[in-house]
């Protein structure tokens, strides 16, 4: 009974945020106010319009047992990183992409002046092909950025990492479904019949893959769940 009524407050939290505002217009919002912050104001920005680690545990609870809530989970993940992240006097330089999906005007989840980074936020549980071909293609972007930043790929859990650090397949079967254009780019710099582990040792070497649970129990408490993916 205290699980479920645990479960129907998550429902009305989430309810009410998505609610009171379009989750579009809000995370826009929130987009742009994180411009030019340092990780703890962005955070408290992000806590004013809703992004807080009692929505992103809320979120979890409902998609857990009713569906996807992608983007919620995405925005608040990165949102509640940010102070925990960002060095001090370390500024964001370009509106973060908090939503789920790719834009290409914002090719990275999150730029500052000193950092380049991607976010993963599914927890894995041994069916994972397509987390799988999403976390590649994160690592090879990153490693083909030319900034001269640090590049960072944040995930859930150790199982990303060790499929990066251990697979032997090869990077170009992996990618085999993904655009034609993005095949080009990669095989204009990188040899496409290196292993993901010959990958991430070598070319993807200066990427740091970096486990979120440790900032964020919200997603290691619900690990064992297995929910729908999320980028």
């Amino acid at each position: 009974m205290e699980r479920e009524d645990d479960d129907l407050a998550a429902v009305a939290a989430l309810v009410g945020f998505l609610r009171a505002e379009a989750l579009t217009d809000r995370l826009a919002a929130v987009e742009e106010e994180l411009v030019g912050r340092s990780g703890a104001a962005g955070a408290e920005a992000a806590a004013d319009r809703g992004l807080t680690g009692e929505m992103l545990a809320a979120a979890l609870t409902v998609r857990s047992q009713v569906g996807r809530l992608s983007d919620v989970i995405h925005a608040c993940t990165i949102a509640l990183a940010l102070p925990h992240i960002l060095e001090p006097g370390e500024q964001i330089a370009v509106r973060p992409s908090l939503g789920a999906g790719n834009d290409p005007s914002r090719p990275f989840d999150l730029e500052t002046d000193r950092r380049v980074a991607e976010f993963k936020a599914a927890q894995w549980n041994g069916s994972d092909s397509w987390r799988q071909r999403t976390l590649l293609s994160d690592l090879v972007h990153l490693a083909m950025d030319e900034s001269g930043r640090r590049a960072q790929l944040y995930v859930v859990g150790p199982r990303p990492a060790r499929y990066l650090r251990t697979t032997r397949s090869s990077v170009g079967r992996v990618l085999a479904r993904a655009s034609e254009r993005t095949r080009e780019r990669v095989a204009a710099r990188f040899d496409l019949s290196m292993t993901i582990a010959e990958f991430t040792a070598g070319p993807a070497a200066h990427v740091e893959l970096i486990d979120l649970a440790r900032w964020l129990p919200q997603l290691a408490e619900l690990g064992a769940v297995a929910p729908p993916d999320v980028d």
